[in-house]
């Protein structure tokens, strides 16, 4: 691989390393790909670490929902555009 070369991971100004994002998002996602898919890595303020307690900001408001199974925490993509939705200015 050159040097040159476009990483498959992104990085904010503090650095921190992103995944490569999917070409299309699933219907059930992690938080981290949820977090990729409401665009957080694009604003330069969040880490994958500080996208998921935003994530859980939105949860524990109401503004978000979740699906709980298996020990882990996903986001359906329904969800997701609902809030956006729910955020877009009229």
């Amino acid at each position: 691989m050159q040097a040159n070369s476009k990483s498959a991971v992104s990085k904010n100004e503090k650095g921190s390393a992103w995944p490569a994002g999917p070409e299309a998002f699933p219907d059930l996602m992690t938080p981290v790909e949820a977090a990729m898919y409401l665009r957080l890595h694009e604003t330069g303020r969040h880490t994958p670490k500080s996208a998921i307690r935003t994530l859980n900001f939105f949860r524990d408001r109401g503004w978000l929902r979740a699906t709980k199974y298996a020990r882990s925490v996903w986001y359906r993509k329904l969800e997701l555009e609902r809030f956006l939705e729910n955020k877009t200015e009229e």
